[in-house]
């Protein structure tokens, strides 16, 4: 039990609610109460004594049963309806013990009897504070818990975000050399077709259909160089819209921007996808995704030596019921039966001596999941990669992009 100058300490902090109907008993236990509490509320009858409840912020109450209008069970019993935690205490004469069963029933903390008596007093307020006191502690530990979870959460989302970061540099690097060699052979064509005409016009008899057939030439590379730069400048660019995006035209936009890395590698991109078939979603986002699992196929059928004329990716989105399938299957031998349950693990890599990270399949279910979707991988003569979003899902959820 706490000590009685400790017990005062504690209980003068303390907002009391003292209900009594008898004017000269309220007078007399407030004598005793005072030394125990600053703050007391009084209350006259049960009905006095709920209002006032209501009205003040109570932390403790001390009430007699037997009042007019409303008794003190009943009055505690509407408390308790309000605040399942707060400490009630009730008054009883000896020959009003019948009550004590229904006071347990409705929760009262302590059952007092009259007249007043001093060590029972102390000794129920006592146990009154002890769990007020424990009650505090779990709340303060439930909130310091709560913080701690939330700068670990904070935490994990920093990491989240530097793995994005890290995952769009590697893209991009990926990207720049894509764009070299992109360009390389378009602007070696343009200086061809220039310096024919350059030729063409220290010619007496200039062949002028042949003039236009160059000039055409240096117009389609110079489209082609276009398209390219800005679908690249448009996957690098921040965006965090959600827009309606048609599948088969994002696809399109991917094979402009990955065409010529492919050819590179005699890689094929077969794709079959309904022309109607669209997700509202982060375009990039869906970008990102995507191409991370065609250059995984590339540099998976190159790795493991497969020969150039069967390197073929086919991608394929189809709708069904709710859901919107979208399946990436390569020509490969296949992800190893010991790593296939790691792949999307993040930093997991089987391309350390290549300067792998292994956050790019790692990023992949992290948009996926964001999204709400699944993705799993599975081996058909091939790795095959299925993303699978549900349609109500997919058009509510947005991706972070920054």
């Amino acid at each position: 039990m706490i000590k009685v100058d400790e017990l005062i300490k504690y209980s003068k902090e303390l907002k009391l609610l003292y209900v009594e109907d008898n004017k000269d008993t309220r007078e007399s236990t407030l004598l005793i109460l005072e030394n125990f509490f600053s703050d007391i509320t009084i209350g006259v009858d049960g009905v006095d004594g709920l209002e006032k409840f209501i009205s003040n912020d109570i932390e403790i109450v001390i009430t007699d049963i037997n009042m007019p209008k409303m008794n003190g069970l009943e009055m505690s019993k509407k408390i308790k309806d309000i605040n399942l935690d707060i400490p009630i205490f009730v008054f009883s004469a000896h020959n009003e013990a019948g009550f004590f069963m229904d006071a347990i029933k409705i929760g009262v903390e302590g059952y007092l009897i009259k007249p007043f008596n001093m060590e029972q007093f102390i000794q129920s307020l006592s146990k009154c504070i002890t769990n007020l006191n424990l009650k505090k502690e779990n709340l303060e530990y439930k909130n310091n818990l709560e913080e701690k979870v939330n700068i670990q959460v904070e935490e994990l989302r920093y990491k989240d975000n530097l793995l994005v970061q890290n995952s769009k540099m590697a893209a991009m690097g990926e990207m720049i050399d894509a764009i070299a060699h992109q360009w390389k052979q378009p602007l070696g064509v343009i200086k061809l077709q220039s310096e024919i005409i350059d030729y063409e016009l220290d010619v007496e008899d200039i062949d002028k259909e042949y003039l236009m057939k160059s000039t055409n030439s240096i117009k389609r590379q110079i489209d082609h160089l276009t398209d390219t730069i800005d679908e690249f400048r448009s996957f690098f660019r921040p965006n965090n819209n959600i827009i309606d995006i048609n599948l088969k035209t994002l696809l399109s936009s991917i094979n402009i921007l990955l065409h010529d890395e492919l050819l590179k590698f005699n890689v094929d991109i077969d794709i079959q996808c309904d022309e109607n078939l669209s997700i509202t979603a982060n375009e990039n986002e869906i970008k990102h995704l995507l191409i991370n699992l065609i250059n995984n196929g590339k540099d998976e059928m190159v790795k493991s030596g497969i020969e150039p004329m069967k390197r073929v990716i086919n991608i394929g989105c189809e709708s069904i019921q709710n859901e919107i399938l979208i399946k990436v299957k390569d020509s490969g031998k296949g992800v190893p039966s010991d790593i296939i349950n790691d792949i999307f693990r993040p930093h997991f890599t089987t391309k350390k001596e290549e300067g792998g990270t292994g956050i790019g399949l790692y990023m992949c279910q992290q948009i996926v999941d964001k999204y709400g979707g699944k993705i799993d991988v599975s081996n058909d003569n091939g790795a095959v990669f299925r993303i699978i979003f549900n349609k109500s899902s997919v058009s509510t959820c947005g991706i972070n992009n920054d």
